[in-house]
């Protein structure tokens, strides 16, 4: 796996609840990446940069999120 990459994460809202996100999270891109980062800092969830971690078939491999 590249260190370089990414994961994407989609999810299928209708224009009338993108409409309304967009309301009270003007950036919501910025909104959720936040969201993610504040639920790993609250569960003590470290992510390890893919260069730290053994590469193999049963490793688990997480990656430094990007800002």
């Amino acid at each position: 796996m590249d260190k370089d990459t990414g994961r994407f994460i989609a999810v299928n809202l209708t224009e009338a609840e993108w409409q309304a996100l967009r309301s009270v999270a003007p950036d919501p891109v910025a909104w959720v990446k936040g969201q993610i980062h504040r639920l790993l800092d609250e569960s003590g969830v470290k992510p390890v940069p893919v260069h730290d971690v053994e590469l193999g078939h049963d490793s688990l491999q997480l990656m430094e999120l990007a800002d």
